[in-house]
This record gives C-alpha cells, sequence and structure tokens, in this order.
C-alpha cells in the first residue's frame, strides 16, 4: 500500500438497531440511535489543521520571491 492511498473504512454495526455503519464519519456514534462504538474515530493529524492561513503565509511569500526575480532579470537584461 502506497502512502497516499487510504485505508478501507472501518464498519461497525448498531447492537440496538443493527445499522452498520463508518465511525470515521459519525464521530463514532450511532447516526439512528446515537450508541457510541469503542472504535477510534479520530481523524488522522494532518486532517485537523485548518491549512488556509499557512497556504496564504505560502502564497505571499512566492508571490514576493517572484516580484523580486523579476525586478532582477529586468534590471540586468
Amino acid at each position: 500500500m502506497s502512502v497516499l492511498e487510504r485505508t478501507p473504512d472501518e464498519r461497525v454495526t448498531c447492537p440496538n438497531d443493527g445499522w452498520s455503519f463508518a465511525p470515521r464519519y459519525t464521530d463514532g456514534r450511532c447516526p439512528l440511535c446515537g450508541w457510541r462504538s469503542r472504535v477510534d474515530a479520530s481523524p488522522p493529524r494532518f486532517a485537523q489543521i485548518d491549512w488556509f492561513w499557512p497556504t496564504m503565509i505560502a502564497l505571499g511569500v512566492v508571490s514576493i520571491v517572484m516580484g523580486v526575480l523579476v525586478v532582477l532579470a529586468y534590471i540586468h537584461a
């Protein structure tokens, strides 16, 4: 299995209503009755990070670097 490949979803069956569900998408609770499964339903570490601000900072840094490179190329040409 490669690094980027997803693992198959673990499924559990609620003993109260017989509903089979993936606890990963319901915070470990049955969507019908609220029964709590014992499966660890926490998302991976990188899925918990809000990537908006780090991406905006990286975009700003790259834009500044590209602007400096364009000015330097214009001056030396």
